[in-house]
């Protein structure tokens, strides 16, 4: 089968063998698969992962084969899978049901091989079916829009919690901004591309600021919020040298989360955290029922959030591309 592996310097789409299956796991024809942040950090070096490396984790597909501890029903089915596999059910962190910090979790196309693949083999407990009215396209947003969910899930608000600031509008800050407007949190978002605020104000944001337009960010935000800052701050820019100006636009006793994989070690100011009393919460993967739910409602819109579709084989041309596009959002890659 066909492949884009990762070999610790370049990503090359190659015949690799097609997996093979154990009694507890599913194959998976791969249909459409999308872009991470994460890819990117691992084929520009911010990530070490070990290489070789099929990379991607945000996927849909359906089910070819099954092994014999599997349902039988599953095969034809439409799939999305979340993507922490090797989970034991016996840790810490599995006894208390918190099942994506397992010790010994693995996750798709970080430590073990993922989707930019004509197939992929899963643990079958990470299946989840997409309803007949979401496509394989829309399937690649389920993943990280659980973990857009999981942003409130681990940050649950109080009557204080009015106002959130999202910094960084690609992929995963649209669909935050997306729940917030949901939990009816009036939304400020801040990104340097004038096309992704535009498209964040027809979502229903209040406020848009364009960084390359605005002096000192957080003042903008404070003279937005009666002087005092959001009440939440979330950093979805995957830049580290964002994060002085995130915690700025944080009120006094408010919340900042981080969202964003920096893939590098990133200096703040702990005093001024301490002095103004802030809470940093962070999160990662999130509840795929709530995700596919939004989706198949049309809650959340995604369709606009997707620049290009590519094919496997162009896949190797995607960093120059990322780096060069401020507008961009999600690339499709179809398998």
């Amino acid at each position: 089968m066909k492949a884009a592996v990762f070999d610790g310097k370049e990503l090359l789409v190659k015949e690799v063998v097609k997996p093979q299956i154990s009694e507890d796991q599913a194959l998976i024809n791969v249909k459409a698969a999308g872009i991470c942040g994460t890819d990117i950090a691992i084929v520009t070096g911010h990530l070490l992962t070990p290489t070789p490396l099929i990379l991607g984790h945000e996927f849909a597909g359906e089910v070819v084969e099954v092994g014999k501890n599997v349902d039988q029903s599953w095969i034809g089915k439409r799939i999305t899978s979340e993507i922490n596999s090797k989970i034991d059910f016996n840790c810490y962190f599995c006894n208390r049901k918190q099942y994506t910090q397992c010790i010994s979790r693995k996750a798709l196309g970080i430590d073990i091989d993922g989707a930019f693949a004509e197939y992929i083999a899963v643990e079958s407990y990470l299946l989840h079916e997409i309803p007949e009215n979401i496509s394989f396209e829309e399937g690649t947003f389920i993943e990280p829009l659980a973990a857009a969910y999981q942003t409130f899930e681990m940050m649950p608000l109080d009557h204080n919690d009015k106002i959130v600031a999202v910094f960084g509008l690609g992929k995963l800050g649209l669909l935050i901004t997306q729940v917030a407007l949901l939990l009816g949190l009036m939304v400020i978002v801040v990104d340097g591309s004038d096309k992704k605020l535009a498209l964040a104000k027809k979502l229903g944001t209040q406020f848009q600021i364009n960084r390359f337009k605005c002096k000192i960010v957080s003042d903008k935000i404070k003279s937005i919020t009666s002087g005092l800052g959001a009440d939440i701050v979330i950093d979805s820019t995957g830049k580290p040298e964002a994060l002085r100006e995130i915690i700025n636009s944080c009120r006094t006793r408010g919340k900042v989360h981080m969202k964003s994989t920096h893939g590098v070690d990133t200096p703040v100011n702990l005093t001024d955290i301490v002095v103004r009393e802030l809470t940093l919460y962070s999160s990662r993967c999130g509840p795929f029922e709530k995700a596919i739910e939004g989706l198949k409602t049309g809650k959340i819109k995604v369709d606009e959030l997707i620049s290009k579709k590519i094919s496997l084989k162009d896949i190797g041309k995607l960093i120059d591309f990322y780096n060069i596009n401020q507008d961009h959002i999600k690339t499709i890659i179809n398998i």
